[in-house]
């Protein structure tokens, strides 16, 4: 049960949630090219008091965002989860938006998740990564099914990709364009943070813990990833991860599965420009936050 003094912050956090589309969005432009696509300018849209409350009761409230199994709106279509798990390959990357469920309005962004697949048995083996020194030791889960890392509370879990997309709306499927070093070395990175705190802050700066897009970032050094400054915090924001995919910027976009209206489709390409674009709307008049590269991060070996 929620304890009284949580309830007030429950309230003021669900009534400043985020819209699924920008107000101001009226479709994608005439001239809008996947080359030059970008979003994420503004990400501190929510009041300070929201972002600073939403942070003080992120963890005491976290059973109450769970995403429990099956809760998601694609796990009404299995034909829309086979797809995406048929078309998997060792090291790809994934981002989910989740738009029914209320933790993912709190969030900036049309993706709020990130997972990193790691592969089955039989994939791994044609990928000659199945005798990899870091996944031998997980053998036994991914016989037993797991085959996704993730950033979720209380800590990185080793998931099974059907079962994470039974609890999200939509997914992107996202290829690296990396050589088989960087994803030797992509898949070490990601199962050492596999039992690591989740961080409630999704900050890159730090090497406590690790939300979800923090195992991307950590596990894919080499890709060079657009990070913003979000109210003193280094975050990597799910959304530019997908602009990063649709620009082919070391990524390319393999599918997009969506449920929505009664009905589950994949869009492909244009249709994840327009969920982000009609997510942030037109770029702001004001400030735009600043952005960096992943690869200046501080050094990180979780233990």
């Amino acid at each position: 049960m929620v304890r009284f003094h949580l309830v007030w912050p429950l309230l003021a956090i669900t009534a400043c949630t985020l819209p699924n589309q920008h107000p101001d969005f009226t479709g994608l432009p005439e001239d809008t090219r996947a080359s030059t696509f970008t979003c994420c300018e503004d990400p501190e849209r929510q009041p300070d008091w929201f972002a600073e409350l939403a942070l003080a009761v992120a963890e005491p409230l976290e059973p109450l965002f769970h995403a429990e199994s099956g809760s998601g709106l694609l796990a009404a279509y299995p034909a829309a989860i086979d797809q995406i798990v048929d078309r998997a390959r060792p090291l790809d990357l994934l981002v989910f938006s989740s738009k029914s469920h209320l933790s993912s309005r709190m969030l900036p962004g049309w993706f709020t998740h990130s997972a990193v697949y790691v592969g089955t048995e039989s994939q791994l083996r044609a990928a000659g990564l199945w005798s990899h020194p870091a996944i031998v030791p997980h053998h036994d889960a991914i016989r037993a099914g797991a085959n996704v890392v993730e950033g979720v509370a209380p800590e990185v879990s080793f998931s099974t990709l059907s079962d994470v997309l039974g609890q999200r709306d939509s997914a992107l499927l996202i290829r690296p364009q990396i050589g088989s070093a960087n994803k030797r070395a992509a898949a070490a990175r990601a199962l050492s943070l596999v039992g690591q705190p989740f961080d409630h802050a999704y900050d890159l700066k730090t090497c406590h813990a690790f939300a979800c897009s923090e195992v991307l970032a950590r596990a894919f050094p080499c890709l060079d990833f657009p990070v913003h400054e979000v109210r003193g915090l280094t975050v990597l924001l799910p959304d530019d991860v997908a602009a990063k995919a649709i620009r082919g910027e070391g990524l390319r976009v393999v599918d997009y599965v969506e449920a929505r209206d009664g009905q589950w489709a994949a869009p492909g390409e244009t249709g994840v420009m327009e969920r982000v674009a009609g997510f942030w709307g037109p770029s702001p008049l004001g400030p735009i936050a600043p952005v960096s590269s992943s690869r200046d991060l501080p050094g990180c070996n979780a233990k």
